[in-house]
């Protein structure tokens, strides 16, 4: 799939000063040997032909396999083959698909990549042999946790990578923030989400998926585990069988907790929508006032004992969205304008719906909800499916994994360079480019 790299990655002095001063002239990608020093130009450059193959990889089903997605199986199994990602998890990758197509006749360069500022809540680093390099890390204001549980994600997924050394080098951007400011002309950034007229901007899975502390949301499997407990029961401690809540006997009501400071023109709709409707537990929440916090907050896992659970967007995406597809409620969401790597898997219509869409305002809540209260097996084949379709296949750890390594290929298969992990100085010697994230995390 790409084109073939130099044997070596250490380079002597020499041979590295030989390879800056060629791209330099070539490509004039920096005024600096030391900036220059940073990568090394790709062997060859891609035919368009060999670009598009690359940009819409697909692994076709190896001959005679039988093998499945088994949820009680592979749920938490990180290590699943490229084959078995794309046969478990089809349209988990439609985004980043989207961004590599984007970029086939006008490759990344690192030019492209420097130009874009390593601001407050970004961090910079490299992917060299499946291993991870903190090459910069900006100020963290408020996005701190953010930050180390999306590098856990990624370098747990990068651990579980079966051949993980065959795994192309890169080097990369991402912020921690809500979403990523994207004026033309600025470099590729990864970020959490993203609109579509976001060109520069690769969707990574956000950091809910290791935890959440700060709205005291532990580890996403744990949380997955305490969902499935309410839906499907459980065993105690003492070997007793708590059975789980049927769909039919949960809380005929829809309900949503949360601020309305992060999205009033949309967030204040859905109050208005739902004010003195006996179906509705809608409160506002003050992040500010702990006695405020004490009695409106509930846990994200006691959503799911309502059948009605609502999803609004906040600043960009919402992170509850996903625990909220976990359960098996009916997830009832206005259009989303910004996008999860999971989306492409919902569907608002037809005997495959597994959420329902409402009008932007909110204005047509109150009939829809009626109708699902008076159908209740209409409700309870949409729950359903949300659990088939997000709890059981798309929102799986694994699927989390699968995300990450093909974020990292289809990245690298329209970065026109690999970076170094050792500059030249202008005294000739070569210094370290990044700290290994092992060594990076007992530092932080």
């Amino acid at each position: 799939m790409l084109a073939q790299r130099p044997s070596f990655r250490f380079l002597a002095t020499g041979a590295i000063v030989s390879i800056v001063a060629f791209a330099f002239l070539i490509f004039g990608t920096r005024s600096s040997r030391d900036a220059a020093s940073r990568y090394i130009l790709k062997t060859a450059r891609l035919e368009s032909s060999s670009q598009t193959h690359c940009a819409q990889e697909t692994y076709p089903t190896p001959p005679n396999s039988s093998w499945e997605f088994v949820v009680e199986r592979d749920a938490l199994n990180h290590g699943l083959s490229d084959e078995q990602c794309q046969l478990a998890f089809p349209k988990l990758f439609v985004e980043t698909d989207k961004s590599a197509l984007l970029r086939q006749e006008a490759m990344i360069t690192y030019k492209d990549l420097d130009s874009r500022e390593v601001e407050d809540g970004m961090v910079r680093a490299i992917i060299d042999r499946g291993q991870l390099y903190i090459v910069e890390y900006a100020p963290m204001p408020v996005t701190a946790s953010r930050a180390r549980a999306t590098l856990n994600s990624l370098h747990r997924a990068l651990m579980a990578t079966p051949d993980r050394h065959l795994l192309p080098s890169i080097e990369f951007i991402f912020t921690t923030e809500d979403f990523a400011n994207d004026p033309t002309g600025r470099g590729p950034v990864w970020a959490y989400s993203k609109r579509d007229a976001d060109d520069s901007v690769w969707l990574m899975p956000d950091f809910g998926y290791w935890a959440w502390p700060e709205v005291q949301i532990g580890p996403y499997h744990e949380v997955r585990r305490r969902i499935a407990a309410i839906d499907d029961g459980e065993t105690a401690p003492d070997g007793s069988y708590v059975p789980g809540l049927r769909f039919q006997d949960k809380k005929k009501q829809l309900v949503w907790r949360g601020s309305l400071a992060t999205n009033p023109a949309v967030r204040s709709k859905l109050l208005k929508s739902a004010q003195s409707r006996s179906w509705a537990s809608v409160r506002v929440i003050d992040w500010a006032d702990e006695n405020d916090i004490r009695f409106n907050l509930l846990p994200i896992e006691d959503h799911c004992r309502y059948m009605f659970v609502a999803h609004t967007e906040g600043r960009s995406f919402s992170g509850r969205g996903k625990y909220l597809l976990n359960c098996r409620s009916v997830m009832i969401s206005h259009p989303l304008i910004w996008r999860e790597a999971h989306h492409a898997a919902l569907v608002s219509s037809g005997p495959d719906a597994n959420y329902v869409e409402v009008e932007q305002d909110f204005a047509d809540l109150p009939r829809k909800v009626d109708f699902l209260i008076d159908n209740p097996q209409v409700a309870e084949r949409i729950a359903e499916n949300a659990v088939r379709t997000f709890r059981d296949r798309y929102l799986t750890p694994a699927a989390e994994s699968c995300y990450w390594r093909h974020l990292v290929k289809q990245y690298a298969s329209v970065l026109d360079f690999e970076p170094v992990l050792f500059a030249t100085s202008r005294d000739g010697k070569l210094t370290p480019r990044g700290t290994p994230f092992e060594t990076w995390l007992l530092m932080n």
